[in-house]
C-alpha cells in the first residue's frame, strides 16, 4: 500500500427523480414542400419500378416469394422515433440506420449564416434510415408523401414521417454498390483471382429479421443462389441479440471472375434483397510492424509463486509459451487447436502483445505483472501466404463475431456442457482489426457484439484504434526535403496525416462505445540506430503516432479515448515521381521502437526479441495497467470505504481510472499551433480529439496521491431519472488564495444496448462540473463531444482565488436518463475526482481531504 493512497468518498445520498436533459438543434435551413416534390417525385417513381422489376423477376426465379426491397431513406439531420413511425406503417420493417458526416452544403439543404445566406464552409450531417418494405408498405408510403406534398393530414400516429419528408435529401433502393463497391471485398476477390485460387471465401451479411422463419427463407434463398452458383454455405451465425445474421460461403472462382467481368444487372446473388453486405473473408489480424530479432540477454526475474490468477485475457495469436519472457506465465486455452496450425518462428502476433502485458517494453526495465496471463488464441498462420513467416489472421473458414462470441462465452458460461474457464477476468484485449472495415457511421456487428458482451458480463474489452502506415504526401517537393528544419518536417508531417484523415478512419471494432479504444503517441525506451534516408517525423514529445488510426466513433463519441506508448515510428525519403515529396513507414531490422519477446530463427530458440509498433502495443500496454489498477483497487477494499469497490464491477473501475489518468500535456499545444485555423477555431476542441481523444494515460497519476494531488473514488448504481450527489471536501488552507489548481473529474459505466433503436446506447449519465466552487474552466477536450460515449472526462484549471470555507465541498452530481428506449436496468458507475494544486502553495491538500472525507464517514455512519 502506498503511503498516500487513493480516497473513496462516503455514499452518496439516496437517488432522487429528476427531470429530463433539455437538449437544442443546430439551426439549418430545409426546402420547401414544393420543392421536396419537385426534386423526389422522380425518385419515389424509381423506387416503385424498382419493387415492380423484382416482383416480375420472382415470378420467374421462385414461386412464393414476396418481393420485398430495402429502402434507404437519406435525410439531412436525425429524426426522433422515427422507428416508431416506421412501425405503423403495415410492411415496413426497421433495419438500422447509419450516421452521415461532411454533407456538402447545396441550394436546398445548407447552414444560413445572419443574412440567411447559406455558408459554404458548413458541411452537414444526417443519417441514412434504412427499412424493408413490401408492396402494400411501398403503397402507404406513397400515399403519406402524396398527402405531405398536399399540405393534408397525415393521420394519428404518422406526424413523424412530416419531420421525415421535410429533411429528406434522397430517397432509393439498397443496391449493388452497397453490397459490393464500399466495402473491400472487390479487391479481395481480384487479388484471389491473380493468385489464381480455385474456390473464393466470403463473408455474406444478411439483413437481420426479427422473426425466425424469415431468417430461415432469407437463408435458403440465399443458399440457393450460391449453390446454383456451384458454391457452398459452410458456416452460418446467428446472434439475436445484436441482430447479426451471416454466411460463410465458398464460390469458385470462375463465377467470381464472371462476376467481376459483368455489371452485375443480371446477376441473382448480388442483387438479393435480403444481403446487406459481401465481405472478404480473412481480414482480421494482428498489425505487428516487424523489426530484427536479437539474442535477449536480459535479466529475466523469476515468478515469485504462486503468481495471482489472471484478470487479462488476451485474444490474439498463440505465443510462444517456452520463451523465457513468457515461461510459467500464460495460461493458453486453446479448444480449436490452433497450436497444430503455427509454426515456432511464426507466433509474432501473440508473443509480442503477451511480452507488453507481462513485461512492458523491455528495453525499459520494468517489474514483470505478478498475475499470469489468460490468452485464448483467434489467429493463425494464413493458409495463403506464400512468405514466412506468414501473416495471423481469422482463418477464412470462419465467422469473426462467430470465433469471438464463442471465445468471451467460454470464459464466463463454459461451453459444451463445460464450467466458465476464467470467470474472474475483468479486462479483454484486442490488439487486432479488421483491415478492409473502416469505421462509416454505422457499427459494424464486430462493435456490436462487444458492446453486448461487455454490458452482459461487465467486461471491459481494450481495443485497438487500428494501424494505416500508408505513406505520407508533404506539402513541399522532394527536392526541398533535406532544407526543412526538423521542426517545419513536424509541420508537414501533422498537416499531411490530419489532410489524409478520410482514408485513416477507425478500423472495426473499435468505434465500439463500451470499449476502451486505444492509440499509440510516438514513445519507446529504445536507442535509435542509423538509419539510411530516414526521416524523424517529430522533434516534440506527446504526439500521436502517425500509423493512428482517427476518430470519431459512432455518433461521434470520442475515439480512441487514450494514447499509451506505441513506438517511434520513423519514415523514409521515397524517390518516387510527382511534385511532392512522399514519405514510407519504415518497418525495417532496426531501432526505433519497443522490444518485445519473438520466436527466434529455429523451434529451439527461446530467447529472442524484436522491436514492433503500433497500435496493437499501446493496446497491450493499457491492459498491462489495467492489471496493475486491479492490484491498486484490490487492496483499497481494506481501507475505509472499501466495501464500494466490490458494489461497481471492476471492469467499470478500470475504465476510470485509466481514462482519468489521460491529458493532452504538450501534444495538445503542439497541435492547436499547428492545425488551428480561423476557420476551424470554433469546432477546434472537438477536431483535435480525432487525433489525441482524451491524451496520454500516465498511470503513476491514478495509482497514488501525493502531497498536492488527491484522488478520491465514489461510485454506485443508478436508475434511470435519478440522480447520486458526491461530495469531495474542498482544503480550507486554499480558500482565498491565488493559485494555480487543476481539477479532473471522469465518469465513467458500461450501457445497456438497443439493438433496434438509432440511440443504440441505453444508458446516458453525465455530470456538471462543478467550476464556480474553485474558480476554474474546462480545458481541452469539448464540453458536448464529451458526454456521447460511456466515460465522461473534464479537466478544469484556473489561478483565480476562491472563497470558501471549511466544510465545504465540491458537489458532483452523476445523472442518470434513458437514451434509447425504455431503461430498466440500474447501471453501475464509478467516478475519480482530482484536485491537483502547485507545489509552491506548500499546502498537503491530501492530508486536508482525507481528515474531511474520514469525519464525513463518521457522521453519516448509522448508529447501534
Amino acid at each position: 500500500m502506498p503511503e498516500r493512497p487513493l480516497l473513496i468518498l462516503p455514499t452518496p445520498a439516496e437517488p432522487e427523480k429528476r427531470g429530463n436533459r433539455p437538449g437544442g438543434r443546430g439551426r439549418r435551413h430545409l426546402p420547401t414542400r414544393e420543392r421536396q416534390a419537385q426534386r423526389l417525385g422522380p425518385r419515389f417513381s424509381v423506387l416503385q419500378r424498382a419493387l415492380d422489376a423484382r416482383r416480375a423477376r420472382l415470378r420467374t426465379e421462385a414461386v412464393g416469394l414476396v418481393p420485398e426491397e430495402v429502402i434507404v431513406l437519406e435525410t439531412v439531420g436525425s429524426v426522433e422515433n422515427f422507428v416508431n413511425a416506421v412501425r405503423r406503417v403495415d410492411g415496413l420493417e426497421w433495419l438500422g440506420e447509419i450516421e452521415v458526416e461532411n454533407i456538402p452544403p447545396d441550394d436546398d439543404f445548407y447552414v444560413p449564416d445572419a443574412q440567411d445566406a447559406p455558408r459554404p464552409d458548413k458541411v452537414l450531417r444526417g443519417r441514412l434510415f434504412l427499412v424493408f418494405s413490401n408492396h402494400q408498405a411501398l403503397q402507404q408510403l406513397l400515399s403519406l408523401w402524396g398527402l405531405w406534398t398536399s399540405e393534408e393530414q397525415l393521420g394519428w400516429g404518422r406526424s413523424t414521417w412530416g419531420q421525415v419528408f421535410s429533411q429528406l435529401r434522397d430517397v432509393r433502393p439498397w443496391g449493388l454498390k452497397d453490397r459490393l463497391i464500399d466495402t473491400g471485398v472487390l479487391d479481395d476477390w481480384q487479388e484471389r483471382i491473380e493468385h489464381e485460387e480455385e474456390v473464393v471465401p466470403c463473408e455474406i451479411e444478411l439483413w437481420f429479421r426479427n422473426e425466425e422463419d424469415r431468417r430461415l427463407a432469407a437463408r435458403e434463398r440465399v443458399a440457393s443462389l450460391v449453390q446454383g452458383l456451384q458454391g457452398e454455405i459452410v458456416s452460418e451465425a446467428v446472434i439475436q441479440d445484436i441482430a447479426y445474421h451471416a454466411l460463410l460461403a465458398r464460390l469458385p472462382v470462375a463465377q467470381v471472375r464472371a462476376l467481376l467481368g459483368q455489371s452485375g444487372d443480371d446477376m441473382a446473388l448480388v442483387q438479393c434483397e435480403n444481403i446487406q453486405y459481401f465481405r472478404a473473408a480473412g481480414q482480421v489480424a494482428g498489425i505487428l510492424a516487424e523489426g530484427k530479432r536479437s539474442t535477449d540477454h536480459g535479466a529475466v526475474e523469476e515468478p515469485s509463486l504462486p503468481l495471482g490468477e489472471p484478470v487479462v485475457a488476451l485474444l490474439d495469436g498463440l505465443p510462444l509459451q517456452g520463451h523465457r519472457r513468457l515461461a510459467g506465465r500464460l495460461v493458453v486455452d486453446d479448444p480449436d487447436n490452433y497450436e497444430a496450425y503455427y509454426l515456432a518462428s511464426e507466433r509474432r502476433h501473440g508473443t509480442a502483445m503477451a511480452s507488453l502485458i507481462l513485461q512492458g517494453d523491455l528495453d525499459s526495465s520494468e517489474p514483470a505483472l505478478n498475475r499470469r496471463l489468460y490468452v485464448r488464441p483467434v489467429l493463425r498462420p494464413d493458409l495463403r501466404d506464400w512468405r514466412s513467416p506468414r501473416v495471423e489472421v481469422v482463418p477464412e473458414n470462419t465467422l469473426v463475431v462467430d470465433v469471438i462470441h464463442r471465445a468471451v462465452r467460454r470464459l464466463f458460461e463454459g461451453e459444451r456442457n463445460e464450467p466458465p474457464v476464467a470467470p474472474h477476468i475483468c479486462v479483454i484485449n484486442l490488439s487486432i482489426g479488421i483491415r478492409d472495415r473502416l469505421f462509416d457511421g454505422a457499427l459494424s456487428p464486430l462493435a456490436r457484439l462487444l458492446d453486448w458482451l461487455a454490458w452482459k458480463y461487465q467486461v471491459l474489452f481494450i481495443v485497438s484504434a487500428g494501424n494505416h502506415a500508408r505513406s505520407i504526401e508533404l506539402g513541399v517537393p522532394a527536392s526541398q526535403v533535406s532544407a526543412q528544419s526538423p521542426q517545419e518536417i513536424q509541420t508537414l508531417v501533422i498537416q499531411a496525416v490530419a489532410l489524409d484523415s478520410r482514408n485513416r478512419r477507425l478500423l472495426s471494432p473499435a468505434e465500439a462505445v463500451n470499449a476502451l479504444t486505444v492509440g499509440a503517441v510516438h514513445e519507446d525506451a529504445s536507442s535509435p540506430g542509423a538509419i539510411q534516408r530516414a526521416v524523424q517525423p517529430y522533434v516534440d514529445d506527446g504526439l500521436p503516432s502517425v500509423v493512428n488510426a482517427q476518430g470519431m466513433g459512432y455518433r461521434r463519441a470520442i475515439k480512441p479515448e487514450v494514447l499509451l506508448p506505441g513506438g517511434r515510428v520513423v519514415l523514409l525519403e521515397t524517390y518516387q515521381g510527382g511534385q511532392n515529396a512522399v514519405l514510407e513507414i519504415y518497418d525495417g531490422t532496426r531501432a526505433p521502437g519497443q522490444c518485445v519477446a519473438a520466436p527466434g530463427p529455429s523451434p529451439g530458440d527461446v530467447s529472442y526479441t524484436r522491436y514492433s509498433r503500433g497500435t496493437s502495443n499501446a493496446t497491450a500496454l493499457a491492459s498491462r495497467a489495467a492489471s496493475r489498477l486491479y492490484d491498486v483497487l484490490y487492496e483499497l477494499q481494506n481501507e475505509p470505504g472499501g466495501d464500494l469497490i466490490e458494489v461497481v464491477p471492476y471492469a467499470v473501475w478500470l475504465k476510470a481510472l485509466l481514462v482519468h489518468g489521460a491529458n493532452w500535456g504538450s501534444g495538445g499545444e503542439v497541435l492547436d499551433g499547428i492545425l488551428r485555423t480561423s476557420q476551424n477555431t470554433r469546432q477546434f476542441k472537438e477536431y483535435i480529439t480525432r487525433f489525441l481523444g482524451y491524451g496520454v494515460v500516465d498511470l503513476a497519476r491514478v495509482s497514488e496521491c501525493s502531497e498536492y494531488r488527491v484522488t478520491a473514488l465514489g461510485g454506485g448504481m443508478l436508475a434511470s431519472d435519478c440522480k447520486h450527489v458526491h461530495r469531495f471536501p474542498l482544503p480550507p488552507s486554499l480558500s482565498g488564495k491565488r493559485h494555480w489548481r487543476r481539477l479532473a473529474i471522469t465518469l465513467a459505466w458500461l450501457t445497456p444496448v438497443h439493438m433496434k433503436h438509432q440511440g443504440w446506447r441505453r444508458a446516458h449519465l453525465w455530470f456538471e462540473p462543478p467550476l464556480r466552487s474553485l474558480q476554474v474552466a474546462r480545458q481541452q477536450a469539448h464540453w458536448q463531444a464529451v458526454q456521447r460515449g460511456t466515460v465522461q472526462h473534464e479537466v478544469m484549471e484556473g489561478e483565480r482565488a476562491a472563497a470558501f470555507v471549511d466544510g465545504d465541498s465540491l458537489e458532483i452530481q452523476v445523472n442518470c436518463r434513458a437514451d434509447a428506449g425504455v431503461l430498466e436496468e440500474q447501471i453501475p458507475y464509478a467516478l475519480a475526482t482530482t484536485l491537483e494544486v502547485a507545489e509552491e502553495t506548500g499546502v498537503d491538500i491530501y492530508n486536508e481531504v482525507s481528515l474531511r472525507i474520514h469525519a464525513a464517514r463518521v457522521e453519516i455512519a448509522p448508529s447501534g
